[in-house]
């Protein structure tokens, strides 16, 4: 028969699993299949990933269509780069060379790179954006017109600088500082680097309006370039207000000097002796010296005096801290303009004016102490010189201090016409090279870039849930599985039926016997009831763990394959949970109703036939238990071995569909009435745990001699093909 071919041909026998539950009868008696692992790893990934194949398909559409939409929704980006170049080194190092050259070029890159990310740069940049946006509005109200606009710039509102930048922050975000949001936003999207080992350095600002970027980019170096100018202009203004004030004294020392050879010349005549060189070469030395100090001195002094004059007047602060010249104070008072002032702040800005003012004094006081040692030291060398430019003819002595005074007062003349140039124009070092215009390409990828990696990033993530939701699936598929996890013979699987309905079940198991469904319980019944002797006859008790395993499905499909095998039927319906398909089954092939039911037959209060109704349309005897009867105390109070036989000697094969195995202890006590026990587990939704526990509730009260095995019901056998298990359902897919 076909269906025994294929309840016959399985994976291969293995090592026999020893069960000490139960032992196996004769009839059904064979070595349990273990769940043998071939494949390897890889192989199982690839059978795994290969079942959801479509799913993944859609993931991996779907990162790519998502990835596509957010680039679109995604604003593009714009980069407006200013570019400025460093003067050279207009010395070389001690050392000298191109090395060292170099290396005072990169340091000079170096500082001017951390000077434009310093945190004053940008509060002054800040600063700077803010006047432009008052400036625009201020016009706006005169004039009634929007500002020109340069050529080839779209129109740009100046007023969304400062609020753009805030805008980007998180609403909810409160600041310290009035300007910590538009220096986040600053801080942000400015980029600063060297090009290549060049003099050059390219300021960058990244925003989404490509004007509004290049016009942070200008600003951002502009400000850099007329902060160093300022500083370069004050440093030149300090250094020529101590030339001014030296120079009367280095002319009246030079006048001197040349009275002094012109009267010893008169005096002396011209008389040539060397002997005082030394003397008179150190004695100009100390008088540069001195001259040198007198001028740091004067300068120091007339700063502390103008830092007094300007407390004494009543100044403001900011004029104080102006002509004191301290990155602290200037810091401070930035905290106290941007509206941060307290009482902590104004108290730190006068211990700075004092400390500075302190400082200053103390420069004063070691210039003088300088000066007085050095004149001591002069007064010394005089001496000398005098001494021996009366015993040796001091011409020699003096025509030495003519020539260093002389050159000295011309350096000083010319070094105050180029303080007057500097001044003038000044340089702050770095010259634009190249400025900002507003960008017309984005720097952000195109949407197209963005799909590929949208479509591995969905597939990986897909392919993770897969094997996941793979490694957390305790249900029950393949055969070799089911034996191993439940530890009973799995006699086979059962296809899902196209339809429960009673008269469509009757043609598909009847009808058409070459159908899958049909030859997998024909398949089951010949495994479960081997026919040995011809008056041999079978008790097949069907049970299941839930409602919708099944069950009654199967017990019907039995029930209908077993009139084939000759001989009479009788199914027995214990089942109170599901009595849709039992009573189509009754309403449409039943010609009367038993006036006794399956508790008076089993209690003698009726005979066999009277518990009986006839369903002489399909050849099958039934037999249901009354509505309103308990089957607990039923089973627990009589024998069934009489009436076991009774059924032996009447019917070729009895089906019991029994109660389920979670509703009660029935079940337990009606697997004594069965020759075999089938527990029906649904494919790929009776959890391993729930089976195996009501198994063991079932081989309780068991005899040794009643085997118990298992059957998959509702398999879906494409999705059980995917698994390559290589059981029984890939005979059931073959074309007979």
């Amino acid at each position: 028969m076909e269906g025994s071919i294929v309840s016959r041909i399985h994976l291969p026998h293995v090592t026999e699993m020893h069960l000490p539950a139960r032992e196996i009868t004769p009839r059904m008696k064979r070595p349990l299949r273990e769940q043998m692992d071939t494949q390897t790893p890889l192989h199982q990934l690839l059978i795994t990933l290969s079942r959801k194949k479509w799913f993944l398909l859609a993931m991996v559409v779907a990162g790519g269509v998502l990835a596509a939409l957010g680039g679109l929704v995604r604003p593009a980006l714009y980069e407006a780069t200013t570019q400025i170049i460093v003067d050279a080194p207009s010395r070389a190092a001690p050392a000298g060379g191109l090395v060292s050259a170099q290396d005072q070029l990169d340091s000079s890159i170096d500082d001017h790179i951390t000077m434009l990310s310093s945190q004053s740069h940008l509060r002054s940049v800040v600063a700077a954006l803010r006047k432009t946006d008052n400036g625009a509005k201020q016009a706006d109200a005169r004039t009634g017109n929007p500002p020109p606009k340069p050529v080839g710039v779209e129109p740009l509102n100046l007023r969304s600088v400062p609020a753009d930048l805030l805008a980007k922050i998180w609403p909810r975000s409160t600041p310290a500082e009035p300007d910590a949001a538009e220096l986040k936003v600053l801080r942000e999207g400015i980029r600063i680097g060297q090009e290549l080992r060049s003099r050059v350095i390219s300021v960058g600002f990244t925003d989404h309006d490509p004007a509004r970027a290049a016009l942070i980019a200008n600003t951002f170096v502009q400000v850099y370039i007329g902060d160093l100018a300022r500083k370069s202009q004050a440093s030149d203004r300090l250094e020529l207000e101590s030339i001014v004030s030296g120079l009367p004294t280095i002319q009246s020392s030079l006048a001197e000097a040349t009275d002094r050879l012109e009267r010893y010349r008169l005096s002396h005549g011209a008389v040539d002796q060397g002997a005082a060189d030394n003397a008179a070469k150190e004695t100009a030395e100390l008088t540069q010296q001195i001259s040198l100090s007198k001028a740091d001195l004067s300068a120091t002094e007339s700063r502390l005096q103008h830092i007094q004059d300007l407390r004494k007047g009543g100044a403001p602060v900011a004029s104080v801290a102006e002509a004191i010249g301290s990155p602290l104070l200037a810091d401070l008072l930035a905290r106290q303009a941007n509206g941060t002032a307290d009482e902590d702040v104004t108290n730190a800005i006068d211990r700075e004016i004092e400390q500075e003012i302190a400082h200053v004094a103390a420069e004063a006081n070691i210039y003088r102490s300088q000066i007085a040692a050095l004149q001591k030291r002069k007064d010394v060398l005089d001496a000398v010189v005098a001494d021996t430019a009366g015993r040796l003819s001091g011409l020699r002595a003096l025509e030495p201090q003519v020539s260093i005074l002389t050159q000295r007062y011309n350096d000083l003349l010319t070094r105050q016409q180029d303080l007057m140039r500097r001044i003038a124009s000044p340089s702050p070092g770095v010259r634009l090279l190249s400025a900002a215009w507003p960008p017309t390409n984005p720097t952000t990828l195109s949407p197209i870039f963005l799909i590929p990696p949208g479509m591995v990033v969905f597939g990986l993530i897909g392919g993770i849930f897969i094997l996941v939701r793979q490694r957390f699936d305790r249900t029950l598929r393949g055969e070799a599985e089911a034996e191993a996890a439940l530890r009973v013979p799995c006699l086979g699987l059962i296809p899902q039926a196209p339809t429960t309905h009673a008269k469509r079940l009757q043609q598909l198991v009847s009808g058409q016997q070459g159908c899958r469904y049909s030859r997998a319980v024909t398949s089951l019944l010949v495994a479960a009831a081997p026919q040995q002797a011809r008056d041999c006859s079978n008790i097949i008790l069907i049970t299941s763990c839930g409602e919708d395993d099944g069950k009654t499905e199967l017990a019907w499909s039995m029930a209908l394959a077993a009139t084939r095998l000759g001989g009479r039927v009788l199914f027995i319906d214990l089942d109170r949970t599901d009595h849709r398909l039992t009573g189509e089954f009754v309403k449409e092939f039943s010609a009367r109703k038993p006036h006794n039911f399956f508790g008076d037959y089993v209690s003698d209060r009726c005979a066999l036939h009277d518990a009986i109704a006839g369903m002489s349309a399909i050849g099958i005897d039934f037999m249901a238990l009354a509505p309103s009867e308990d089957l607990l105390p039923l089973l627990s109070s009589v024998d069934g071995s009489p009436f076991k036989d009774e059924l032996h000697s009447i019917y070729r094969v009895v089906i019991i569909n029994g109660p389920l195995g979670l509703e009660g202890p029935e079940a337990r006590l009606l697997t004594g009435w069965g020759d075999v026990v089938l527990f029906a587990v649904r494919w790929a939704k009776t959890g391993r745990s729930i089976a195996r526990g009501v198994l063991d509730l079932l081989a309780g009260d068991a005899p040794a001699s009643v085997p118990v095995a298992s059957v998959l019901t509702k398999v879906n056998l494409r999705k059980h093909a995917g698994y390559r298990f290589g059981d029984s359902a890939d005979l059931l897919l073959e074309r007979t």
